[in-house]
């Protein structure tokens, strides 16, 4: 089947009850292991239907792998998602938005920031406010250790290594004040990550 024959049928069954959008997608394009045949047809339909299935089967040739999925099993199935969304032609419907809000992907920022043309009394005010520091006194003959937290566990970002800092992108404009304060050069990087 071509794809030429999947925008017919697509025709054909687009007026079935249920059935709110129908992406077409050639898995040869990427090689998808998951989708053995070259033609993919995926309906998307807002409740399971076998009056859908049935039709579509006696429309279609057997050169079609046809997915069946509502709303739901789409969400559950990121292979699937990625794909079409990439590379699937719509051929009924709407195009897939996806956003943070349905997904479980959290918007974080990775900043790396650079202290090479900080003098060394700047550099240590830039560690202590991140990442805090150990105070000791005597008070009636007494040592006293006192630990005070640094910007850095205070918002609950992650060191990913020696200049490089992860942190919820609600909270990185406190890290970038503080940089910025203090006088370092930094960049940031957006990311998504569960």
């Amino acid at each position: 089947m071509s794809f030429k024959d999947a925008v017919n049928l697509s025709k054909d069954i687009k007026n079935l009850k249920g059935i709110i959008s129908i992406f077409y997608f050639d898995s040869t394009a990427h090689s998808y292991p998951e989708y053995p045949k070259k033609n993919n047809l995926v309906i998307i339909y807002t409740t399971k239907n076998s009056e859908v299935v049935k039709k579509t089967k006696e429309h279609a040739n057997s050169d079609l792998e046809i997915h069946y999925l509502t709303w739901d099993e789409l969400k559950e199935n990121s292979q699937l998602v990625r794909v079409i969304s990439g590379e699937g032609i719509i051929l009924h419907g709407k195009p897939i938005q996806i956003t943070a809000e349905t997904s479980k992907l959290k918007s974080m920022m990775i900043i790396s920031y650079d202290t090479t043309g900080m003098n060394q009394n700047e550099r240590n005010k830039l560690n202590r406010a991140l990442y805090g520091g150990i105070s000791t006194y005597k008070k009636d003959d007494i040592r006293i250790v006192k630990e005070y937290p640094g910007l850095v566990e205070k918002i609950k970002a992650r060191k990913l290594g020696k200049g490089v800092i992860m942190v919820d992108r609600f909270n990185s404009s406190l890290l970038i004040q503080t940089l910025k304060r203090i006088g370092a050069k930094w960049t940031e990087l957006p990311i998504w990550t569960y």
